[in-house]
């Protein structure tokens, strides 16, 4: 057999040998919190029986003898990347954030209405997330619009929409500080008409941090 056969099989079985490590899924489980001192034991244990050099001596007994060493340091390098993702996961920012969830209760304005909302603090401001899908469509300059009632009595409009199915709303308040979240029904008015304000005619609400 050439050299070149010899170097052939050898590669064929070392990126085999590499597949399988690839493919088992234990090497893509989160890392456990003593990951590093197992790589570092298993390392130094190999480095122990490990000859000092891996050059391939000559005939067939010894093509591989340098195969496991490279095969244990492919692994701890792949080890060490999972851990790094999941460490720079931890590291990337992603903030702790506060919610509330609660049942819209209907006023009577318009018969047989529900729905519910889920309020989430971000350090931008709430994200208010509203499911309210028994609500008739507005059009046509017709509108629903969300507010937000704080402890010190003011009204944050938080957005308008035309009917309640998977509504978004944004406000730039603290969480703390609401007390009450309405919808109202609102028409379009000009930039210099009193109806820019809330109509008052609230459909739906429901108190938040009772």
């Amino acid at each position: 057999m050439s050299k070149h056969d010899n170097t052939d099989e050898f590669d064929h079985e070392f990126n085999a040998e590499i597949s399988a490590l690839l493919a088992d899924p234990t090497m893509w489980d989160a890392p456990s919190d003593d990951l590093g001192d197992r790589i570092v034991d298993a390392i130094s244990s190999e480095s122990v029986d490990a000859p000092e050099t891996f050059a391939v001596p000559a005939g067939p007994s010894g093509r591989y003898s340098w195969a496991r060493p490279a095969l244990l340091g492919a692994a701890a390098a792949m080890a060490f990347l999972v851990g790094g993702l999941v460490v720079f996961s931890g590291l990337s920012g992603v903030e702790d954030v506060d919610a509330f969830s609660a049942e819209l209760v209907s006023t009577g304005r318009i018969d047989d209405q529900s729905g519910d909302i889920t309020v989430t603090s971000f350090d931008s401001g709430l994200r208010i997330e509203l499911d309210a899908a028994s609500l008739p469509r507005r059009d046509n300059g017709s509108f629903y619009e969300g507010w937000l009632k704080t402890v010190d009595g003011d009204l944050v409009p938080v957005g308008t929409f035309h009917d309640g199915v998977d509504v978004t709303l944004w406000a730039g308040v603290e969480l703390e500080r609401v007390i009450m979240f309405t919808i109202t029904l609102e028409e379009a008015a000009g930039t210099d008409d009193s109806g820019q304000e809330s109509s008052g005619e609230v459909v739906l609400r429901t108190e938040i941090n009772p």
